[in-house]
């Protein structure tokens, strides 16, 4: 999939999108002082690509969308650095 491709605006989507994308993920939730909670994720591929750092979001879709664009700039970095442009 093209990094510009939109993402989808629900969980099962997400997931399914994860899927097809060959991302692992980890998806994580507490609940906070306030009731609330917040999601952590991190995604992640053995190919070149590697992983994200940890995201953190109030809603679980916005968490894993967040892993992945870090992930995508990650990449981007680190063939900057390799010049693999």
């Amino acid at each position: 999939m093209s990094p510009l491709t939109p993402m989808p605006e629900d969980l099962t989507g997400m997931i399914a999108f994860l899927h097809r994308c060959r991302w692992e993920y980890r998806l994580a939730s507490r609940a906070l002082p306030d009731g609330t909670r917040l999601f952590t994720a991190v995604v992640w591929r053995p190919d070149p690509l590697g992983g994200s750092r940890k995201c953190r979001a109030a809603d679980p879709v916005l968490a894993l969308r967040m892993a992945v664009i870090n992930a995508r700039k990650a990449q981007q970095r680190r063939h900057s650095r390799t010049g693999n442009a």
